[in-house]
């Protein structure tokens, strides 16, 4: 059985013990067009579910022959369940995850709002939004940065893509954070309005958008909010820089490794402090 199968056998499971969940992790990369390997099987489930899921699932046809194993994990129980559900061809063993929280998400009633459904091993899943799964892969792990740089792509793609009005232009805008997409943006005319610009970077809550906008619009940067990762010496020197030229760009990648550091060392003492509560 494929891990594609395998997958879709866990949420007819739950879907028989009618449990809301989403489909994050490898999965959902591959859901969303970033063609790369998994071997885990990555979910997430409401927090009244997290305490009994173990006796649920055994009560599923996923598991009538097949004994639930459960496995360490230094995370506890309330936040994170991992089982044992198989053996891979190289002989690793295959896992099955359930978040219960994720100090780096939305409660899971806003994320299942959000969610996105779509055929995936000619089943119907549930999905993490394209924006939470990017959100949810901001950790310390090299790997998880290598998804967002891809998907952080497609998401551009897929906004711009569905731009038909100034209000779509400027929400794509607004949370544009690849160079492809900032391409799209020029090559469809989507910076020449300077007031769509204006609005799209006050609206822009990553530091990575506003070092993509500003030097389209210099002069808005004495209103824009001081923050750590796009501090006031970047900030001049993208206003004084060529839109689209090789300083802005190398400016922007200067601006989004401070914020993966930022967003690394965050997930860091989130680790530490998980690992000290097990140990008390």
């Amino acid at each position: 059985m494929s891990v594609v199968e395998h997958l879709t056998k866990i949420t007819s499971a739950l879907d028989e013990l009618q449990v809301p969940h989403l489909v994050m992790g490898g999965h959902a990369v591959r859901y969303y067009g970033f063609r790369r390997e998994t071997t885990d099987h990555d979910l997430h489930i409401p927090a009244d579910i997290g305490h009994n899921l173990s006796d649920l699932l055994r009560r599923t046809s996923l598991f009538v022959f097949t004994p639930l194993i459960e496995a360490p994990t230094w995370r506890g129980d309330d936040d994170f369940k991992r089982y044992v559900v198989g053996v891979l061809p190289d002989g690793k063993e295959e896992f099955l995850e359930f978040w219960i929280h994720n100090h780096l998400l939305d409660d899971f009633e806003n994320l299942y709002g959000r969610r996105e459904e779509g055929i995936y091993g000619e089943k119907k899943i549930s999905f993490l939004s394209l924006p939470d799964l990017i959100r949810s892969k901001e950790t310390e792990r090299e790997n998880d940065w290598q998804d967002i740089s891809f998907l952080e792509e497609i998401l551009d793609q897929r906004n711009f893509s569905n731009a038909k009005n100034e209000t779509d232009i400027i929400s794509a805008l607004s949370t544009m954070k690849s160079v492809r997409g900032l391409e799209i943006a020029v090559n469809n005319g989507f910076l020449t309005n300077p007031s769509n610009v204006e609005s799209a970077i006050k609206s822009a809550s990553n530091s990575i958008t506003q070092a993509f906008l500003l030097p389209f619009i210099p002069n808005i940067e004495s209103e824009l909010p001081l923050n750590e990762i796009l501090p006031a010496p970047f900030r001049k020197h993208l206003t004084r820089t060529e839109p689209c030229g090789s300083r802005h760009l190398a400016l922007v990648e200067a601006v989004r490794l401070r914020y993966k550091r930022a967003m690394q060392n965050l997930d860091r003492l989130d680790k530490d402090e998980h690992r000290k509560r097990r140990q008390l």
